[in-house]
C-alpha cells in the first residue's frame, strides 16, 4: 500500500467506477470516510482519491471489483545516468512573458554527435513545408531558449503547485533541443527544426512524476492531435490503467517512443517502453557499443545514440548528458522526419519504414538493438 509522504495516513490510489452509479457511490464513500477525490482523470473515466488508511470506505471500493478498478499511482523516475541531479528552481512565469534574451553559451551552431550519427544532416534538405506536432511529457521547457521558443506552440502542467510548464529541472529541455532545435546562427540544431511542441510537466523540480500526472498529459496531447509522444521516464511495475492508456493512445494513431530504462544487464527493459504499442529504445556510445547503464531485453525495437549528448538546458543553456533518456528524442526526432516526408501513417507503418532503415551493429546482440541503429539517409533519399 503507497501512502503520502506528507500525511502517513492517507494512501492514494486512482479508482475507476464501472458506471455513473458507481461513481456516486464513490463519493458518497469518500465523504463518510474523510477521504477526497485529488484528480479526475476522464481519459480513463478515474478519480486519483485519497483515503485514510485501512478506512472501512477503502476496504469497501477495493473488494467491490464489478463496480472499481483500484489500482496504485505509480511513481515514474527520469531515464538519466547517473541517477537524480538537482538544480536550483528556476522562478515559476506565465508563458512567454517579456524578458532579456538570455545569453549564447555557444555564439557559433554545432551538430551534436548523435545527430550526426543518425545522419540528420543529410536529410535536412529534403524535409517538406510540413509541421510535425510532438508532445513531449517531461519537466517543461525553458520557453524563452533562443534554441527552442519559435517551435513552442503550446504547455501544461498537470502537477498541483506548478502554474507553469517552465522547466526548473534541465531534463525536458534537453529532451527537446535533441528533437527540434532551431536551425540558426548559435547554439545547436535538432534532427527535426521544423516540429511544433506541445509540452506536458508532470515531473516536479526533484525529477518525480505520478501515473495521474503522466495521464491527465497524454489526455491533453491527445485532444491537441499530436503525431508523437515522447516519454524519456520509467517504472519497474504497471497496471492495468496504465496499460489501457498506452493501448488508446496507440490505436488514436499517435505514434509512442520511451526510453528503455537505465537498469543495465538483461531482461531489464521497463514500461512504458515494455509495453507492445511503445517503440522501446536502449542506448549506444560513439563507439556503437551499448551503454553500460542501458536497459535491454526482447522489448527493444531500437537504439540510438544516448552517452555524451548535447543539447539545450535551463537559462538558456546548453549541457552534455547521458541516458537512455538522451537516445528517445533521438528516435522520436526520426519520427518526425518520416511523417514531414512520407505524410501522415499508422504508428506500425512508421516502424516498419524505421527498421528499413536501421543498420545491424556486430557488437551488439538483438537484445542490446532490436533491429538496430537508424541511418536517416537510408530512408529518406
Amino acid at each position: 500500500m503507497v501512502t503520502r509522504k506528507d500525511n502517513p495516513g492517507y494512501v492514494r490510489k486512482i479508482i475507476t467506477a464501472a458506471s455513473e452509479k458507481g461513481v456516486a457511490q464513490l463519493k458518497q464513500a469518500l465523504a463518510i470516510s474523510g477521504g477526497k477525490i485529488v484528480k479526475e482523470l476522464p481519459l480513463v473515466q478515474g478519480f486519483v482519491c485519497e483515503f485514510p488508511a485501512e478506512s472501512e470506505a477503502l476496504i469497501a471500493v477495493r473488494d467491490n471489483p464489478d463496480n472499481f478498478t483500484v489500482e496504485e499511482d505509480l511513481d515514474f523516475k527520469l531515464c538519466l545516468w547517473p541517477g537524480f541531479f538537482f538544480y536550483p528552481p528556476v522562478p515559476q512565469q506565465p508563458p512567454y512573458q517579456k524578458e532579456p534574451p538570455p545569453p549564447q553559451v555557444f555564439p557559433h551552431q554545432s551538430i551534436d554527435w548523435g545527430i550526426k550519427r543518425i545522419g540528420a544532416p543529410q536529410v535536412w534538405n529534403k524535409l517538406r513545408d510540413r509541421r510535425i506536432k510532438v508532445g513531449i511529457i517531461d519537466t517543461g521547457i525553458d520557453y524563452f531558449h533562443s534554441d527552442l521558443k519559435e517551435n513552442i506552440r503550446d504547455g501544461i502542467s498537470t502537477l498541483d503547485g506548478y502554474p507553469s510548464y517552465r522547466d526548473d529541472y534541465g531534463h525536458g529541455t534537453h529532451v527537446a533541443g535533441t528533437i527540434g532545435a532551431l536551425n540558426n546562427p548559435f547554439g545547436m540544431v535538432g534532427i527535426n527544426p521544423y516540429v511544433d511542441f506541445y509540452i506536458v510537466k508532470a515531473f516536479d523540480k526533484k525529477g518525480s512524476g505520478k501515473l495521474s500526472d503522466i495521464i491527465e498529459g497524454i489526455d491533453w496531447l491527445m485532444r491537441r492531435q499530436v503525431d508523437v509522444i515522447n516519454m524519456s521516464f520509467s517504472t519497474s511495475e504497471t497496471n492495468q490503467t496504465f496499460a489501457r492508456v498506452m493501448d488508446m493512445v496507440h490505436k488514436r494513431g499517435i505514434v509512442l517512443v520511451a526510453a528503455a530504462g537505465n537498469d543495465g544487464g538483461t531482461n531489464s527493459v521497463n514500461y512504458p517502453a515494455r509495453f507492445p504499442q511503445v517503440i522501446a529504445v536502449s542506448a549506444t556510445d560513439r563507439q556503437d557499443n551499448i551503454a553500460s547503464f542501458s536497459s535491454t531485453g526482447p522489448e527493444i525495437d531500437f537504439c540510438a545514440p544516448g552517452v555524451d549528448i548535447r543539447s539545450t538546458w535551463i537559462n538558456g543553456g546548453y549541457k552534455v548528458s547521458s541516458g537512455t533518456s538522451f537516445a528517445a528524442p533521438h528516435i522520436t526526432g526520426i519520427v518526425t522526419d518520416l511523417l514531414n516526408y512520407y505524410g501522415s501513417m499508422p504508428p506500425a507503418q512508421v516502424k516498419e519504414i524505421m527498421a528499413r532503415g536501421a543498420v545491424i551493429l556486430e557488437k551488439l546482440n538483438r537484445e542490446q538493438q532490436g533491429h538496430g541503429l537508424i541511418e536517416l539517409p537510408r530512408i529518406i533519399k
